[in-house]
């Protein structure tokens, strides 16, 4: 007798293997994590920024700090006034005073200077005796008497009325008594008392020039 076939009823499919929960999670746990990510690195690369940023201007305030005096408040600054010069007063230039002519005494110059030529006139005197004594040395220092009594006429203030020909009337005087001393250096006495003669009229002559003295 033929049995029939077993009727095998059909394995049972295998199971499907376990999936481990990150695998089953992955969609949307990943998608979270991505997003998650993303935002943490948003708020760390923001705050490294920040960070930044914060340090610089710390470092920058430092370091002007340090290398320069701090600006003043523009409100408080001080105000400078800038000298200004006072006006000075204008003066009118003060005209060149008149020269003062001094006034000399007439009477006074008269008197000295008729003193100076009577002493030419006495030494004139003593030059004549001298010679007709037949001396010499005598002669010099009578000589250098008129010589005094010259520059005694030529130191006396004079009037305005003789002031122009009062030099003249002097060095025509002194011409004189160098003829006469160069005739006495000659020990001749005719030469002498001729050069006396015109020593003498050149005193008068003088004389009559002071006269004039107003």
């Amino acid at each position: 007798m033929t049995l029939p076939a077993p009727v095998l009823s059909p394995p049972p499919a295998p199971a499907a293997p376990f999936a481990p929960l990150a695998t089953v999670a992955a969609p949307a746990s990943a998608a979270r994590t991505n997003a998650a990510g993303s935002k943490k690195k948003w708020i760390i690369g923001g705050a490294i920024a920040a960070g930044v940023i914060v340090v610089g201007s710390v470092g920058a305030a430092i370091g002007a700090g340090g290398g320069a005096e701090p600006a003043a408040d523009a409100s408080v600054a001080p105000v400078v006034a800038t000298p200004t010069a006072a006006p000075q007063p204008t003066s009118t230039p003060t005209p060149p005073a008149a020269p003062v002519i001094e006034v000399v005494d007439a009477v006074a110059f008269r008197a000295q200077a008729g003193s100076h030529l009577d002493d030419m006139l006495k030494d004139l005197d003593d030059i004549v005796t001298t010679v007709n004594e037949d001396g010499f040395w005598r002669l010099l220092s009578n000589s250098g008497e008129l010589a005094f009594n010259q520059g005694q006429l030529e130191a006396l203030d004079v009037p305005e009325s003789v002031a122009t020909t009062w030099p003249a009337t002097l060095l025509a005087l002194d011409g004189a008594q160098d003829v006469l001393v160069e005739a006495i250096s000659t020990q001749d006495g005719p030469s002498i008392l001729a050069a006396v003669e015109t020593v003498r009229a050149q005193v008068e002559a003088t004389r009559a020039v002071v006269n004039t003295a107003q």
